[in-house]
């Protein structure tokens, strides 16, 4: 139990290190979208310690809250083509992680859960190129 904390915490570390670092002074962030990207961590977080914890009821819950954020005030924050796509990955990874929660079936919620996070990388990336660009 202490190695899979000390685990849990690693990933966690890693994960909030770098959602942080994609998030953080963006020129095009507005408030609601710094609150967004802040609760969609919070979830995030969570997601991985119902992964960790085989918690299927939050497991559930957080992937459902992270694929309502995409509805939120604050999510569109570009209105380009690239965007989109980037905002569809997401939309489409949170679902089927919604999908895997509900089928109790970790692995493949683990599977779905890494593809999130490379899809919330990968449009913070993209974020980041454009003010670069800009």
């Amino acid at each position: 139990m202490i190695m899979k904390r000390g685990v849990t915490r690693a990933v966690l570390l890693v994960v909030v290190t770098v959602m942080a670092m994609a998030s953080s002074g963006s020129a095009m962030q507005t408030a609601a979208t710094g609150r967004l990207m802040r609760e969609k961590l919070t979830h995030a977080q969570r997601v991985l310690e119902a992964l960790t914890t085989s918690d299927y009821a939050l497991l559930e819950r957080e992937s459902t809250a992270l694929s309502a954020a995409t509805k939120q005030l604050g999510w569109m924050v570009l209105k380009t083509p690239e965007y989109g796509r980037q905002s569809d990955a997401f939309l489409r990874a949170t679902e089927e992680l919604v999908a895997a929660a509900k089928q109790r079936d970790l692995d493949l919620a683990a599977m779905h859960y890494v593809s999130m996070t490379m899809s919330c990388y990968q449009c913070h990336r993209y974020i980041k190129n454009m003010r670069i660009a800009n």
